[in-house]
């Protein structure tokens, strides 16, 4: 309906309201309507560890192929899981302006992956390179940046657009002094990884000889990325350094960060000059570790769906979640959280609305 209104005038032509009375006999002739019925308010009530599943547990079986936002999930919050991937409760896409840093991190995302389609743009000058994008900028804007071509907004753009400039620069250096090529943007990786048919799609495949790099582009968020290889949490990237070895190697996986040009890794095997959060760790031993946690924690977490006991997991049921593992050896699998899920859809399904 916004759509239309946004399209068209004069829909009052064509729209009956049932709430006017006149309205009302018409639609009862040809429709079968919906009434309005006024529900009593009902106290939500607390938080519960578990939710337990008694029939149709057979639905809750494991899926045919994961990806890794479906993966992490079912680690960290399975009652996500379960309604989003299996019940499929999802929210409705609607029009929205989305914040200014969102904004940001789409934009740049774009510019970079024009630039990176083109042809030898590995052996680009840096004129080169920031002509690309100021050709690119109106139309990119136009399309999907109108906002910053607002009244009152010109020096945020200006400013947006020399940090992509100095950023796209920066990645052609890197990838200028390290020898590598751009093999592909949004490359989609297959792989079964622990008997799982796996799905995903890389930002940036590079090639150096046989050797690959999977680089994952962000906007900013440089020391959570770090802090995600120090506590051995980069999951995704461990992934699609398995999916993007073709099963002969692991690929090299850093974070680019687009706000500042920065390449953030756990070591500088694939980009000398750079300071790797751990350097001296064997990264394929450390990959191997962490795809050993995932396996472990996948198959402990589908064993309990299988029973039909699904996990709660927020700051509220924290503690009555450790009584009940508290006999379980659980020293294999990966660190779980202990506070509320980020961005949860959920919050009124298992009463932790106020």
């Amino acid at each position: 309906m916004g759509d239309l209104e946004a399209k068209c005038e004069g829909l009052e032509h064509i729209t009956l309201d049932t709430s006017i009375e006149t309205a009302q006999p018409l639609f009862d002739r040809l429709f079968q309507l919906p009434v309005h019925t006024q529900l009593a308010p009902r106290q939500l009530g607390q938080p519960q560890p578990f939710i337990y599943i008694r029939r149709h547990i057979d639905r809750l079986k494991q899926r045919e192929t994961e990806s890794f936002s479906s993966l992490r999930d079912l680690f960290y919050y399975p009652y996500q899981w379960v309604f989003r991937h299996k019940v499929r409760l999802r929210q409705t896409a609607l029009l929205s302006i989305v914040q200014d840093h969102t904004l940001m991190g789409n934009l740049s995302h774009r510019f970079f992956e024009r630039l990176l389609e083109q042809e030898g743009v590995h052996r680009w000058t840096q004129e080169q390179v920031e002509g690309f994008i100021e050709a690119e900028e109106s139309k990119l804007l136009s399309e999907e940046g109108a906002v910053l071509l607002m009244y009152g907004r010109e020096p945020e753009r200006i400013s947006f657009l020399q940090k992509v400039k100095r950023s796209a620069w920066s990645l052609i250096r890197h990838l200028q002094e390290n020898g590598w090529e751009v093999e592909a943007t949004e490359q989609r990786l297959e792989d079964t990884v622990f008997g799982l048919d796996m799905a995903g799609r890389a930002d940036l495949l590079l090639k150096r000889g046989d050797e690959r790099a999977v680089l994952d582009l962000k906007w900013r968020g440089a020391s959570r990325r770090e802090q995600l290889i120090r506590n051995e949490e980069d999951l995704q990237l461990v992934l699609y350094a398995k999916m993007a070895g073709n099963g002969q190697s692991w690929a090299h996986t850093a974070f680019y960060i687009m706000e500042n040009g920065s390449v953030v890794a756990r070591n500088n095997r694939a980009f000398k000059g750079i300071n790797g959060v751990v350097p001296d760790a064997d990264f394929v031993e450390v990959n191997q570790r962490i795809l050993q946690r995932m396996e472990a924690t996948f198959r402990w977490r589908m064993a309990q769906i299988e029973r039909g006991q699904v996990e709660v997991r927020c700051s509220q049921t924290q503690l009555d979640i450790e009584d009940a593992y508290s006999e379980e050896p659980l020293l294999d699998i990966l660190e779980m959280k202990d506070e509320d899920a980020p961005f949860d859809d959920y919050r009124a399904l298992i009463n932790l609305l106020e």
